[in-house]
């Protein structure tokens, strides 16, 4: 069933209206007061008259949510996601990571239903809109390779960039639907990938899992050249760590890499490049 604003008193549609104009799916209680020339009292009611008839949903202390008029169009609510997901957290520092960062790069071709976001506070997962938001703790030291990109014509976000994306799936395969997933990520950006900044953040990262994981992908895929590959295996260490820690721990080992290969090698390679 489509509602619609006609149930809406004067000053709720207005509201509701001039802020559609503006573009505007998320909104502040100051900004609300501004738009109906209401003192605070009146308009807090207004907001939450809203919120009981579901026109609004709270996202924080001030700031909501305007849900769609449709019931049914969360599926083509996506890019709206990150940017809710950006005034969840505002102003604390993100960034989004890991498969949402795959997606935001344009590096998967699969549905986003779970938003990842990296953080330096601790918060329980959110269900918004048909998406489930899952929070990644970190310390402030590890809050960089991070920039802006256009979300949707009106908002920029913060994501890792290009090169931190991949080295934050490498730690954490689970998190990007696999190394599979990264793999097809990795080729189709093959050519935009800064390989010397890649290096430089492997060694400020200080895994040698994620060393070990890179090094074979791009050996695999003939990526890179002989010094990168050089210098990444002098990192590996002596340990064996598997290849898809989200994967069975089955598999030959490579003493090269010094990794259990529980994913078949040929099928990756086929994977990629369909």
């Amino acid at each position: 069933m489509i509602n619609t604003r006609r149930s809406l008193g004067k000053d709720s549609s207005f509201l509701l209206s001039t802020l559609s104009s503006q573009g505007k799916i998320i909104f502040t209680r100051l900004e609300a007061e501004k738009i109906l020339k209401k003192s605070p009292a009146t308009t807090r009611r207004l907001l939450n008259r809203l919120k009981e008839k579901k026109w609004l949903l709270k996202l924080a202390a001030g700031k909501y949510l305007i849900i769609p008029l449709s019931a049914g169009v969360e599926a083509e609510f996506t890019e709206d996601w990150f940017v809710i997901g950006k005034h969840l957290l505002e102003p604390t520092s993100y960034y989004f990571s890991h498969y949402s960062a795959l997606s935001l790069h344009q590096m998967t071709t699969q549905p986003l239903m779970t938003v990842y976001i990296t953080t330096l506070k601790r918060h329980k997962p959110s269900e918004i809109l048909g998406a489930t938001y899952r929070f990644i703790y970190t310390k402030p030291e590890n809050l960089w390779g991070v920039e802006e990109v256009w979300a949707k014509p009106t908002e920029k976000v913060r994501v890792s960039d290009l090169e931190r994306t991949i080295i934050d799936c490498l730690n954490n395969p689970k998190l990007c639907g696999g190394i599979s997933e990264l793999a097809k990520g990795l080729w189709s950006k093959r050519n935009e990938i800064d390989f010397s900044k890649l290096l430089y953040y492997i060694k400020r990262f200080g895994s040698k899992a994620v060393a070990k994981r890179l090094g074979f992908l791009l050996d695999l895929f003939e990526l890179g050249d002989q010094d990168l590959l050089d210098k990444l295996q002098k990192m590996v260490g002596s340990s064996f760590v598997l290849l898809d820690p989200s994967l069975p721990a089955k598999g030959r080992y490579t003493s090269h890499w010094r990794l259990k290969i529980n994913l078949n090698p040929k099928e990756l390679k086929e994977i990629v490049k369909t």
